[in-house]
């Protein structure tokens, strides 16, 4: 039972922070919508830049977190 919860409370904090994650990706969108629309296209593509580490990150916390979930419940990516 215990395992349970804790899967739940995970499975809760992931998406927790996929929220999260996700509010920063339509900020830094909008900025560089804003920024290209304004003529400033070197701030856009260093968020751009940005935008695309975080990503990255994010894929890589999310694929973190999936195979920990799999093995609690004893399967594989």
């Amino acid at each position: 039972m215990e395992a349970l919860n804790q899967t739940a409370t995970n499975t809760v904090f992931a998406k927790e922070v996929e929220i999260q994650r996700l509010s920063w990706f339509d900020a830094l969108f909008a900025t560089i919508k804003a920024d290209i629309k304004n003529g400033d296209t070197q701030k856009a593509q260093k968020l751009a830049d940005l935008g695309q580490y975080l990503a990255e990150d994010f894929q890589q916390y999310s694929e973190e977190s999936l195979s920990e979930l799999l093995a609690e419940k004893g399967g594989s990516l």
